[in-house]
């Protein structure tokens, strides 16, 4: 039978089964694997709703951490169970890590390891090793709880239930953010998810190790010359935090009073409206990281290091020569009597993506009000006549047919009153 821990392990799980785990067990037993633990988010919040007398949250994946090459189990797993139950997806060598699905649950095995930070902030380097060591290379205490399924014992020598009592996040060691300042980016998402706060110690850590920055790094170098914590694996925790967690705002609030936004960007971390751009961003169906950096001091190099993709750099740097372009028009006053056609005439003759448009209207430029309205309404407006109809009466395909076209939709916007920018 299984503990009373395990029975509310199983309530965190909508698809997981007694059998399921019993299996895990059976299989680590047939691959020869001595010790396997339940480990990460589920385990921490399980806990933390224990303690608060909450129901148990849902969870749909499971990381396992094992003592042995995690193809062992992941192979072990298959065997036992079949090839239409188990579905492995994805085998890391480097870091020894497998991906693989059992009756469509996600499940993540990694081998217990060492990590050493040769150069600080860049990835490490690894060596196998126990659960207890791998526990002591995590982020904080409260992540750093594993539960044993043959002992059916929690392993938390690290105090991380008595972290969650205080509702305290907490480093492990002292050179935590120095080794991964990724780490900043997970203590604001945890602080404004679960409503915990850092610890004295960890807040000092962060500020004392940015003002330092003992990566030696400066974070205007070429991007390729930059480790990864900087560049791709910081995309990767933005992208998290701006796409998956629910109180954003309230993180990246944290990160500006922290002074942590200047590892993005010095202008960002002195901006006053990240929110309203990346609000109006996801009104707009922006990737709310192209809207939250489009203010920095150079857009298109910060995407470049945080590897964006090619198409959201050129989206940056449309946007801001968009940006520019309609400053210098709102300086010379050109545009207070411009009508929707006018403004049609003006922005579509550049050819502009409408989605750069919509990057410069979150930039908040001056006039951005009638570059809404042509983003939402104005370049939306047809003729009320299609081609197919004025084939019919008799004109024929081709450049005439399409400013046939054109002049008709002109007429069509200038129903629209004039409007003034403001």
């Amino acid at each position: 039978m299984l503990t009373p821990v395990n029975r509310e392990l199983l309530n965190c799980f909508p698809v997981l089964t007694e059998a399921l785990l019993k299996n895990l067990v059976k299989a680590a037993d047939q691959a020869e694997i001595k010790r396997i633990a339940v480990v990460g988010g589920i385990i921490r919040d399980q806990l933390i709703n224990k303690s608060l007398n909450q129901s148990p949250k849902k969870f749909f994946d499971i990381d396992l951490i094992i003592e042995e090459e995690p193809k062992k189990l992941a192979e072990s797993i298959s065997n036992l169970l079949g090839d239409s139950r188990v579905k492995i997806s994805r085998v890391n060598h480097l870091y020894q890590t497998v991906e693989l699905k059992i009756d469509g649950i996600p499940v993540d095995i990694a081998r217990a390891r060492i990590e050493k930070y040769p150069i600080l902030a860049a990835n490490p380097k690894i060596k196998p090793s126990h659960i207890e060591d791998d526990l002591s290379r995590r982020d904080f205490t409260i992540n750093a709880i594993a539960l044993d399924l043959r002992t059916n014992q929690l392993i938390d020598y690290l105090q991380g239930r008595e972290a969650i009592i205080n509702r305290k996040i907490e480093f492990i060691h002292s050179k935590s953010v120095a080794e991964d300042p990724t780490r900043v980016i997970r203590a604001a998402r945890y602080a404004a998810r679960l409503g915990f706060d850092l610890t004295s110690e960890s807040l000092n850590q962060i500020k004392s190790t940015i003002r330092l920055w003992p990566w030696n790094h400066a974070i205007d170098d070429k991007y390729k010359d930059l480790p990864s914590s900087l560049c791709t694996r910081l995309k990767m925790e933005l992208k998290v935090l701006l796409e998956k967690e629910n109180n954003w705002a309230i993180a990246i609030q944290y990160l500006q009073e922290w002074g942590a936004l200047i590892l993005i960007d010095k202008k960002i971390q002195n901006d006053n409206y990240w929110k309203r751009r990346i609000s109006w961003g996801l009104r707009l169906g922006l990737n709310p990281l192209t809207a939250f950096i489009a203010n920095s001091i150079n857009p298109v190099k910060l995407a470049e290091r945080l590897d964006l993709s090619h198409s959201q750099q050129k989206l940056l740097s449309e946007s801001t020569q968009i940006n520019k372009h309609f400053l210098s028009l709102y300086v010379s006053k050109k545009t207070e009597n411009w009508d929707a056609q006018r403004w049609c005439e003006e922005i579509e003759s550049a050819n502009w993506d409408p989605t750069a448009i919509a990057i410069a209207i979150c930039l908040g430029n001056p006039l951005w009000r009638p570059l809404l309205r042509w983003w939402g309404r104005w370049r939306l407006i047809q003729a009320e006549t299609t081609a197919e109809e004025l084939i019919k009466k008799g004109w024929d395909q081709g450049p005439a047919l399409g400013q046939e076209l054109k002049r008709l939709r002109k007429v069509e916007l200038k129903k629209y009153k004039r409007t003034k920018p403001s």
